[in-house]
């Protein structure tokens, strides 16, 4: 029989991070990513991490804990035409010094 090749352990770093939104399937249960890096010689690495479902559940959590609008943090309004005539009658009412109520 011939000899198998054992596959090198990965090397684990630390780096520092920054985060991001990233919008992900509703149902993944693993997410691996990967980036690709500059070395300190200029030279191009690759890293990954893998999150599992626990991982995932806790930064959706965090997501939802810390921003304002949760999945609606960029939701588009758009102005009515009924909003935009207030919105003129309010201006022109603050030109001439009355109250914007």
């Amino acid at each position: 029989m011939g000899k198998t090749k054992k596959k090198a352990e990965p090397k684990t770093m630390e780096l520092e991070e920054m985060n991001i939104f990233l919008r992900i399937p509703k149902d993944a249960v693993a997410l691996e990513v990967t980036a690709s890096l500059l070395d300190e010689d200029g030279k191009l690495m690759k890293v990954f991490k893998k999150l599992a479902v626990s991982d995932i559940r806790d930064q959706r959590q965090d997501f939802l804990d810390n921003v304002e609008d949760g999945d609606d943090y960029d939701a588009r309004y758009v102005l009515t035409d009924e909003g935009r005539t207030y919105l003129k009658q309010l201006g022109k009412s603050l030109e001439e010094g009355g109250d914007a109520r």
